[in-house]
């Protein structure tokens, strides 16, 4: 009895020296979650630690990064970098050097279809940004004159809206999205951006989707206590918004998921998207959204129990999915969403008593996304934390976005999936 007082004693004082969680994390915790393993995606995966045996450094001058945009054509890429810059690297030379400065932190980013001289590209705060008078939000490099222009930093109100029976968010058919002008929004029928992750642009080169992972005020791109206490509460507060550049209208897509990150558009046919593929990075799975069709406003999960956190996805030459796992998923945490009463504890924990695995890997999945081809996951020796698996015509770059990391790799294509 002595010994249990005061281990509650010694408990207490834990708590009341680490900060307190924001409220809506608490409230965020609901019903016990039962994730999954894919029995599947262990049945491909690789023997030994291929990312050690054969990852490459190429650039080491390169900070941290978000991610790349390969123009093989052109013998370049463009990053988007940790320090804030987007950087260019030469592909014949690997000479690399800062190009641009972002207004905030740059992440996802792509090439416009039509003209390689067009990025856009996601930007979010980063440490220490917290009060910095520029927004997240989506912008625009034109690579030729180093002119970086705002797309839209506002999306409209939104009230939470309880999924329908058999769903597992809200997703709205392209026919029923409601447009709102983007040069009319304003404080009193929008909100500015709080978390811009990554993107996608429609084939025809007019409409880019983006994820934003939560929309709590101060949110900061990479990990964080908050980004951790999101994950661990399985918030539902995620969003998929569309910026269509002829119209200027923005649209909600979808709401109410938990932890989108990486996403592609999908066809059948044409240059109209009729679905996404995206990831719920905190349930560890694919999901479907279907945007047209029979099934439009529907959601579906793809593939699920996958062995880490999912974060970019990418399609190779073949359309086979790149699922990057920017952490393994650790039986702890399985657990904990299993037994969500003492989840509610670990919120007043620093980052440094619960600390993310420094194993990372990724999974390759069929064009459809739904059958594992090939697994592999690093042990963290060279690199931890990879945000995405850039498929390239001359190998793979594994994109690392950790605090204080230097370099950029290249790694062969598998055997497995010559």
């Amino acid at each position: 009895m002595v010994v249990a007082r005061y281990s509650v004693i010694i408990w207490l004082s834990v708590m009341a020296a680490c900060a307190s969680p924001e409220v809506h994390f608490k409230r965020q915790i609901k019903a016990p979650v039962m994730l999954p393993y894919n029995t599947e995606v262990e049945k491909v995966k690789a023997a030994g630690d291929p990312i050690k045996e054969h990852a490459r450094l190429i650039a080491p001058e390169i900070p941290a990064q978000d991610d790349v945009v390969l123009q093989e054509g052109a013998g370049r890429a463009f990053v988007t970098a940790m320090d804030g810059w987007i950087w260019r690297l030469d592909l014949k030379t690997n000479v690399a050097e800062r190009f641009v400065q972002s207004p905030l932190l740059p992440a996802g980013m792509v090439q416009h279809p039509g003209n390689d001289d067009v990025l856009y590209f996601c930007v979010s705060r980063g440490k220490g940004q917290e009060a910095s008078k520029n927004e997240p939000g989506i912008y625009q490099l034109t690579v030729s004159t180093r002119e970086i222009t705002r797309i839209g930093t506002r999306v409209p109100l939104t009230e939470p809206r309880t999924p329908a029976t058999g769903q597992i968010g809200n997703t709205y058919p392209t026919a029923q999205q409601t447009k709102f002008q983007i040069s009319k929004l304003d404080t009193s029928n929008s909100r500015v951006v709080e978390k811009a992750d990554d993107l996608a642009i429609s084939r025809d080169g007019q409409r880019i989707y983006f994820t934003e992972p939560y929309d709590h005020a101060g949110a900061t791109l990479g990990a964080s206590v908050q980004s951790r206490n999101e994950i661990l509460s399985l918030g539902q507060n995620a969003y998929l918004w569309k910026y269509d550049l002829k119209a200027g209208t923005v649209s909600l897509v979808a709401g109410q998921y938990s932890y989108l990150d990486g996403l592609l558009l999908e066809y059948s046919g044409g240059d109209t998207e009729t679905s996404v593929l995206v990831d719920e990075l905190s349930k560890s799975r694919l999901l479907r959204l279907h945007l047209t069709g029979p099934r439009a406003g529907t959601d579906q999960v793809v593939l699920e129990g996958l062995p880490g956190l999912p974060d970019g996805l990418d399609r190779d030459a073949q359309g086979r999915v790149w699922i990057a796992l920017v952490a393994e998923r650790s039986r702890l945490a399985t657990w904990l969403h299993a037994n969500p009463f003492w989840k509610r504890l670990l919120l007043y924990l620093p980052d440094r008593l619960v600390p993310l695995s420094k194993r990372t890997g990724v999974v390759v999945a069929s064009p459809d996304g739904s059958i594992p081809l090939y697994y592999t996951m690093h042990e963290g020796e060279i690199f931890s934390f990879v945000v995405a698996m850039l498929p390239g015509k001359h190998g793979l770059y594994p994109i690392v976005y950790k605090e204080g990391f230097k370099g950029l790799y290249l790694l062969p294509y598998p055997d497995a999936l010559k």
